[in-house]
């Protein structure tokens, strides 16, 4: 009776892990936390951040699950296919001489130990620091052992997608005034038929037909206010090269909370008329011996008010769907770095993920047969003890 009692209790504890792990990784919080954390490390260091991509998380994804299903570590999929290989499947855009991206992966339990490990590799901290990517993807999956998840990311860059990021990329802002950071093209910084270069000169907007802009001088950082009405907010950016080639870029944050009670005061406060100047009382005439009377009068001066015209509020349209320009010409000036994607090499200490969180790594095979005979220790020991135990009476 007790070892069937224990019995069921052990198998409930593994139903409920086998349940509540595979939802903890699928999370999306867990993946804006990943990139939030890996956007810190570089604003830390002076870097724009990381714009998420869809179709590079989408090949990320893929890349995680493979690895999960077949216990194959590495960046090789399964069917043989490479990085390069994977992100032209969903479609990620290339330059003439092929594609610029990156991965990073690993097996860890939290998102800190992945980090942990990815920060202290040089190779793998350097694709979380890279100059020439600007987007990135992120894959995630439970790796069925330990309470593991599987980690992938996929970094990149491709013609004509230059992002910009409001405040570091908040997703709200308390103040209507706000900084708006660019990024650069350094994957092709000339340039190529109708693929933009490192840009020399900007528009910024808030509406995306740039009525009301006038180019300056290209920089890395441009303070900017947003309308005064509240809400979702989208700022565009136009970029242009030397040579007058263009991309337009744009990105959204929310104006509320404090921001919107402090304009509510200062546009109450404009909207009261000046006061009308107080007149001067009108002296009395004085009349003396002299054969005339002399009679002073201050003029009284005209009360002037002033009404502050009410603010128009800024509609802003959504953003415009910006058509990717590719050209087939060949190029020769492109340094041998340019040529090559970077992949990080197959991480050592990747599956050290699988132990416990001191880091220390455990053989799967290893560990498997270790817990299960344990497992049939503990159940050995709980038969012998019933069978020596009276019946009850």
């Amino acid at each position: 009776m007790d070892l069937r009692r224990n019995t069921g209790a052990v198998l409930l504890v593994l139903l409920f892990v086998s349940l509540v792990v595979p939802a903890l990784a699928d999370s999306p919080n867990t993946v804006a936390a990943l990139a939030a954390r890996i956007n810190a490390e570089r604003v830390a260091r002076g870097l724009p951040p990381y714009a998420l991509n869809a179709q590079l998380s989408a090949a990320a994804q893929a890349h995680a699950q493979d690895i999960a299903k077949t216990g194959k570590y590495g960046h090789t999929g399964s069917d043989g296919s490479t990085l390069v290989v994977r992100v032209g499947r969903v479609g990620y855009g290339e330059y003439s001489w092929g594609r610029r991206v990156g991965e990073n992966y690993a097996v860890y339990r939290s998102i800190d130990d992945a980090m942990g490990f990815w920060m202290k590799s040089k190779a793998h901290r350097e694709n979380i620091l890279h100059e020439v990517y600007r987007e990135i993807g992120i894959g995630l999956t439970p790796a069925n052992q330990w309470g593991a998840t599987v980690y992938v990311l996929n970094f990149g860059a491709q013609p004509n997608i230059l992002p910009i990021f409001i405040n570091n990329g908040a997703d709200s802002t308390q103040s209507p005034n706000v900084t708006i950071t660019l990024t650069e093209e350094n994957a092709l910084p000339a340039g190529e038929g109708k693929m933009i270069g490192r840009p020399k000169q900007v528009q910024v907007s808030n509406s995306p037909d740039f009525a009301d802009a006038d180019w300056q001088p290209y920089a890395d950082k441009i303070p900017w206010t947003l309308p005064a009405s509240g809400g979702a907010k989208t700022v565009y950016v136009k970029y242009r090269d030397a040579n007058g080639r263009t991309a337009t870029s744009s990105d959204s944050i929310t104006l509320g909370g404090a921001a919107m009670a402090n304009q509510a005061a200062v546009v109450t406060a404009t909207r009261t008329a000046t006061p009308r100047p107080t007149s001067t009382p009108r002296p009395t005439a004085t009349n003396t011996r002299r054969p005339t009377s002399t009679v002073t009068r201050t003029p009284r001066p005209s009360a002037t008010p002033t009404d502050t015209p009410e603010p128009t509020e800024t509609v802003t349209p959504t953003p415009e769907v910006i058509e990717i320009a590719q050209s087939a010409q060949a190029i020769t000036s492109i340094p041998l770095i340019y040529l090559k994607p970077t992949v990080a090499p197959l991480p050592t200490a990747a599956v050290a993920g699988l132990a416990l969180e001191t880091g220390a790594p455990i053989d799967a095979l290893a560990g498997g047969i270790f817990a299960v005979g344990f497992g049939l220790g503990i159940l050995a020991i709980i038969k012998f003890r019933s069978r020596r135990t009276p019946p009850n009476r």
